[in-house]
């Protein structure tokens, strides 16, 4: 009787004890940030993860063709022309798609700004600039916009 409750007992330590890393070990291996993995937290890996999200902001434009008179590229360019008026790069991958609508999704560093369908994109894009701003790192003398 007592070595049957002694053994729940020490199951339930070991899982109250054990749950948290497991836990934040399962969404370091979903999300790839270093800063959920337990007990692995490393400057390079911090620096490796900050330099490879914070760089660039990047549209995922799903574009439908039946949909659309014009060509992705013009829609993509134009996407460029507006974030390039506020000196931010703009990186776009194009993917066609047959049973939605033409929407695009704005990505910058770890955020995720969107879905937008074609006409809201204008919203994504101011969006998007501000997140950019907000995770991109300036050098100590560069003036502030």
């Amino acid at each position: 009787m007592f070595a049957r409750r002694g053994v729940r007992l020490l199951a339930v330590i070991i899982g109250v004890i054990a749950l948290p890393s497991v836990v934040a070990l399962a969404w370091y291996h979903h999300t790839n940030d270093p800063t959920l993995r337990p007990l692995g937290i490393t400057k390079s890996a911090l620096t490796e993860h900050e330099n490879a999200t914070a760089s660039e902001v990047v549209a995922h434009l799903s574009w439908n063709r039946a949909q659309e008179a014009e060509p992705s590229d013009t829609f993509a360019q134009s996407l460029v022309q507006a974030f390039d008026i506020k000196q931010v790069d703009l990186r776009v991958i194009v993917t066609d798609n047959t049973g939605e609508a033409t929407s695009v999704l704005f990505v910058v560093g770890a955020s995720r700004i969107g879905p937008f369908p074609k006409d809201k994109a204008v919203k994504g894009v101011n969006a998007a600039i501000m997140a950019y701003h907000m995770v991109s790192t300036r050098p100590p003398n560069a003036p502030a916009n």
